[in-house]
């Protein structure tokens, strides 16, 4: 995991890569106040996670969805 500062906010990011042949979301990337929790259903998360098939698209994707919200 990695830990970045943008704009004031604390960003991590991780290389996932799941095991699967798509490579398109290998990267997410959380705030430093991410949580989830779990329900009978599995696990939820009440905060944004950027995706993207390299570091920094997770960042932006994580960034506009801040923006959005």
């Amino acid at each position: 995991m990695t830990t970045h500062i943008i704009n004031g906010v604390k960003i991590h990011t991780n290389h996932d890569y799941p095991p699967i042949p798509v490579r398109n979301m290998d990267w997410s990337a959380v705030t430093d106040d991410y949580d989830c929790d779990c329900d009978q259903d599995g696990f939820f998360s009440t905060h944004p996670v950027g995706r993207g098939a390299t570091e920094q698209e997770a960042i932006a994707d994580l960034l506009e969805q801040l923006e959005e919200a």
